[in-house]
Formats: structure tokens, C-alpha cells, sequence
């Protein structure tokens, strides 16, 4: 799995199944079979940053410019506007949206 560190602290349930198909080497062989097949890789990291957005660990916080002027609730979020997302945020549970709707960009 290109990009993953083992080592590191998991951000979600995504790297926490990674670091478990890592130790037995389940990311390996799916790879090598994937590569069999003819495919470019097997979609590990992929799936894995996606369910990490999907269950982050509580711990997580992650950061969002906001792309849009857009209300939320009884929220206003402005254009330029850096936003700090953790599990408990009201945003967490649309946030995906908002990314692929390209309101919100994520700031790495």
C-alpha cells in the first residue's frame, strides 16, 4: 500500500484494518493478485481513506477551507473560512458531501 505508514497513529477505522491486512500480509496478496488481473492496484489506500472519512477516531480533527458561502443549522460559513472538523462537528456526517459538492476543500 503506497502512502501508508503502519506506524503512524490510525485517523480511522480505514487505517486500523490497513495496519491489520499489513501485519498478515492480506494487503500483499491482494495486491499481487490484483496486478494478475491486470488492474494498476487492488483499491486498499482508496477504500481505506474512505471508510476513514466515513468512522474517523473521535481524536481526529480535520481541516476544511471553505470554498462557498453556505449556511448549515443555524451556522454561516464564509468563503476563505478555515474550519476545524472533529467527530462531534455538526459538518462531520456531511462532510464528504460538501468535499465532492466542492464547497469545502480539505487543507492537508
Amino acid at each position: 500500500m503506497e502512502g501508508f505508514d503502519p506506524k503512524q497513529e490510525s485517523q480511522g477505522i480505514g487505517d486500523t484494518i490497513a495496519k491489520i491486512t499489513n501485519f498478515f500480509g492480506i494487503d500483499k496478496v491482494a495486491d499481487a493478485v490484483a496486478k494478475l488481473a491486470g488492474a494498476e492496484g487492488c483499491g486498499c489506500n482508496e477504500r481505506r481513506q474512505f471508510l476513514n472519512e466515513l468512522f474517523p477516531y473521535e481524536t481526529t480533527v480535520r481541516k476544511f477551507k471553505v470554498l462557498r458561502q453556505f449556511n448549515w443549522k443555524e451556522d454561516a460559513y464564509f468563503e476563505g473560512q478555515v474550519i476545524e472538523v472533529n467527530k462531534t462537528h455538526p459538518l462531520q456526517p456531511n462532510v464528504i458531501n460538501l468535499v465532492k459538492d466542492n464547497v469545502l476543500e480539505e487543507v492537508i
